[in-house]
């Protein structure tokens, strides 16, 4: 235990001076972490760094697993699965042929392949936090594709490490033994916990008696037990957190304190991983570099251009691809602890050890810079027309009317605001053109209206799509600063009519050119203000404002079937 103080206080000693230093500056954390790493890298012992990297990825991946909400990635599943086929196909395919040529042995080069086509879902989550809060189905599509990946990974895990993990395997060459009884294990692990999830978690949760306490130490019961199970059957660790994860369910109302408590895990473990990965690092020699450079261009090109390519031909506009495959360009924390498995077995040389170190640690603090500059980087590349050549049998490309659009509403986003808006303009025998990028509330807007693109507003191929100079008016039911912005530097004139979640940033927004901004919280508190004065006033008999409440709520049910508040048999009777 003591030998653990000393290095665990150098990782947050190191970690808090820096990042107070550059706090003012904004960077990313991920980064700072692997920069720490290289500096207090000699004063942590090799054979600790590893047990530490492995303790950090371990508890990440259970963070990780209890964030996966599988309901909430549904309706771009397929895509998923297609998108992390390809990139363990194509992209690992590729780079295990580099690797063979680069005179690597099958098993090392497979190892090399590995690290190439998966992707860190703990780095890629981070990244695209704000996205995925927001339900944009760009980060929808990251938490997906990540998900999907997690369970390749794990497969390969257990078939790559299987000599770690059952070493007379690997003498014998026994296949069963080898290959077949740790996948077997690895199925059996987490068809455990896809029953707890579904089964029993629930009961835990209300024998708790909503106790914040109780409810916490049950889920690090839970972890410890799927360690503990892994360490019995002889699989990865990391197998075993990521099925404790997936046992745990948010779903219940007393969840703010396990959420809580799960956040401050998350950057406990955050900097020790990040911190040990960059301690890792070592002075590299040509033959390192080398390999390391071509494993590098495979994840920081190729996978992208993979990514991209896959998501186009599925019918998503160009700049949802892209930003998509900006969260997807590391290495992955899987492929780490493949590859101290690896090591530790005998299974890879120290060379390639120190190749998958340090690609891990430049593509991780690469795909922080793309991510933070996605929005940038896809301009560019769209100014040069290379999206145009990939074909894409699946999309829709354009909106089959009469006669040209003209004086005719743009609404963007077909939620319950802009369901409500689409609904006025309806009334009054506008023409109204709706733009989602939800492939659910997609397929709902065109189950009531013709004319819907299918697309991202901030996307240049969606919108010429929209004839936006003829346009009357154009309606953002989204409060993304991003696309107001954009929406703002269009040569229209059309009168713009955005949404804001703040009163000054409503100011600011109106100050640049906005007719009108929206603030959905200051609205509503104003009409429920209203509400309660007619009530004290006695202008309303309560049983005549439930009556109107109800009104009103059944005709905003064009969106109740997203939510799940209504049955599709009441959806088509009011419709």
């Amino acid at each position: 235990m003591s030998e653990l103080i000393a290095p665990l206080a150098f990782v947050f000693i190191g970690s808090a001076i820096l990042l107070l230093l550059v706090s003012r500056i904004g960077l990313p954390a991920v980064p700072l972490y692997i920069v720490v790493g290289l500096a207090i890298g000699e004063f942590i012992p090799p054979g600790l760094t590893l047990e530490l990297a492995q303790l950090g990825i371990a508890f990440l991946v259970f963070v990780f697993g209890v964030n996966v909400e599988p309901e909430r990635f549904f309706s771009v599943a397929r895509d998923s699965e297609y998108v992390a086929a390809a990139q363990l196909f194509i992209v690992g395919g590729a780079t295990f042929a580099v690797g063979f040529l680069l005179a690597l042995e099958p098993v090392s080069a497979a190892f090399f392949a590995t690290a190439a086509s998966l992707s860190s879902s703990l780095v890629g989550r981070k990244l695209a936090k704000t996205d995925i809060r927001e339900n944009l189905i760009h980060g929808r599509l990251t938490e997906s594709i990540h998900f999907v990946q997690d369970l390749f990974a794990i497969g390969i895990i257990l078939v790559l490490s299987s000599a770690v993990f059952i070493p007379e395997a690997a003498t014998t060459g026994t296949v069963l033994d080898g290959v077949a009884l740790p996948l077997g294990y690895g199925v059996m692990i987490l068809g455990v916990a896809l029953a707890i999830r579904v089964y029993l978690f629930d009961f835990l949760v209300s024998l708790s008696g909503d106790s914040d306490e109780l409810i916490m130490l049950t889920s690090i019961a839970l972890l410890i037990s799927f360690l503990a199970l892994s360490e019995f059957v002889g699989v990865s660790i990391a197998v075993g957190a990521f099925a404790a994860g997936l046992a745990i369910t948010r779903d219940f109302d007393a969840n703010l304190s396990l959420q809580s408590a799960l956040e401050s895990i998350e950057t406990f473990f955050t900097a020790i991983f990040f911190v040990t990965l960059g301690s890792l690092v070592a002075i590299p020699n040509v033959d390192v570099v080398a390999l390391a450079i071509a494993l590098g261009v495979s994840i920081v090109i190729l996978k992208p251009v993979v990514t991209i390519v896959v998501l186009i031909r599925e019918g998503y506009d160009a700049r949802t691809a892209c930003l998509t495959s900006f969260s997807l360009d590391q290495v992955s924390e899987f492929s780490l602890i493949l590859a101290i498995s690896g090591l530790l077995a005998g299974q890879i040389t120290q060379q390639l050890f120190e190749v998958i170190i340090l690609a891990s640690a430049v593509t991780m603090i690469t795909s922080t810079i793309t991510y933070q500059y996605d929005d940038r980087i896809y301009r560019a590349f769209a100014r040069t027309g290379v999206f145009d050549r990939v074909n894409a049998p699946n999309i829709e490309h354009g909106i089959e009317t009469a006669k040209p659009l003209e004086d005719h509403v743009i609404v963007i986003g077909y939620g319950k605001l802009g369901s409500g808006v689409t609904a006025v303009c309806r009334d009054n025998e506008t023409t109204v053109v709706i733009v989602e990028s939800d492939p659910d509330r997609y397929e709902l807007a065109r189950d009531f209206h013709d004319t819907c693109v299918f697309g991202d507003a901030m996307s240049e191929q969606t919108w010429e799509r929209l004839n936006p100079s003829a346009a009357k008016a154009i309606i953002s039911t989204s409060s993304q600063r991003g696309l107001s912005s954009y929406l703002l530097s269009k040569e229209t004139d059309a009168d713009l009519i955005l949404r804001a979640d703040r009163i000054p940033e409503a100011i600011e927004l109106h100050n640049q050119g906005a007719a009108y901004v929206t603030v959905p919280d200051f609205l509503a508190s104003e009409q429920f203000g209203e509400t309660i004065s007619r009530l004290l006033e006695a202008d309303a008999e309560p049983t005549a404002l439930r009556e109107e409440n109800r009104r009103l709520l059944r005709e905003q049910v064009s969106d109740a079937r997203i939510v799940g508040q209504f049955p599709v048999d009441y959806l088509e009777y009011h419709r």
